[in-house]
């Protein structure tokens, strides 16, 4: 089944950069141009008849609203910025409000640092806010003890493991589970279009494998500090959500498992694993963001639905 990259957006002013992208006719034919294939800046120019100055200037905007990406890539005559689509579906939301009759909401952030069982291969590695931490492609780094630090993690292939917490959610009650994170594929520096097929399960259950697109750099994450060097700058926010309907990932069914399979395993505490499997047809590691790395800020995300 083909993942979608779907977007779900409420319509209010925290997001007007984006909907400002979208109010100008020569932007809608940059998306238009490159919503099969991937286009350079020189290319776009000659499609629209405007200067590569003028066309840099509209790829900005629409960088800044998420709606496309853009990276390097080697032409005749140098360096190229090609321009790809990074916005699939984007569903949006005009009432703000349209759940809270029905449902109770409980929120809580797992650091990501806070994993109970790792075990990975090099290169790998993790950094705090302010450097690195330890020597790079060394495993035994995961073991550092001031994990609260943590704010990115990378490694080529293995698992990373986390409890989610439930001592004080009734369960009895609960309608659904969703878990969100920043992520992407691990590639020396970065790749945009490197895949890497990514492994989530809950309490031993396989809930979905999904591809990451590539390793995201060519661009300041967001909220990667500007002493880091080494490539990867940003992710892809996923957002899982686990109910009596199946398994969801970005609002797309990826399986038919269930709320009740996963609480009749275990309930004290849900075990949470990413896995990076190594034998897979895309073997490309990963990348998991905190909250002051990549574009989003947060750790993992947890919200349990009544």
């Amino acid at each position: 089944m083909k993942e979608v990259n779907r977007t779900y957006l409420k319509v209010d002013s925290s997001h007007s950069p984006f909907f400002s992208a979208l109010a100008s006719e020569t932007r809608l034919k940059i998306i238009e141009l490159i919503q099969n294939k991937s286009l350079s800046i020189q290319d776009i120019s000659s499609e629209l008849g405007l200067s590569s100055a003028v066309i840099t200037k509209h790829v900005n905007i629409l960088e800044k609203a998420d709606i496309i990406r853009s990276y390097s890539e080697k032409g005749i005559r140098g360096r190229l910025k090609m321009c790809q689509l990074n916005a699939y579906e984007v569903m949006l939301i005009f009432n703000n409000n349209y759940e809270a009759p029905n449902e109770r909401m409980v929120e809580k952030s797992i650091p990501i640092g806070s994993y109970h069982d790792f075990h990975v291969s090099e290169p790998c590695g993790m950094a705090s806010k302010q450097s690195l931490i330890g020597h790079i492609d060394n495993p035994d780094v995961f073991y550092y003890p001031e994990r609260e630090k943590i704010q990115l993690i990378w490694f080529t292939s293995g698992h990373i493991a986390y409890f989610i917490p439930t001592y004080d959610i009734a369960l009895d009650d609960l309608a659904s589970l969703e878990i969100s994170f920043e992520i992407c594929a691990e590639y020396p520096g970065y790749n945009n279009r490197f895949k890497s097929d990514i492994a989530f399960s809950l309490n031993g259950i396989d809930l979905v494998t999904w591809t990451a697109p590539g390793d995201y750099g060519g661009r300041k994450g967001n909220y990667t500090p500007s002493w880091w060097e080494l490539g990867t700058e940003y992710g892809e926010l996923i957002t899982l959500k686990v109910s009596d309907e199946g398994t969801f990932l970005n609002g797309l069914k990826v399986s038919g498992c269930t709320l009740e399979e996963v609480l009749a395993v275990q309930k004290n505490a849900l075990d949470f694993q990413i896995t990076a499997p190594a034998d897979t047809p895309n073997s490309g590691g990963l990348n998991l963001f905190g909250e002051h790395f990549g574009d989003y800020a947060q750790h993992i995300k947890v919200k349990y639905f009544y």
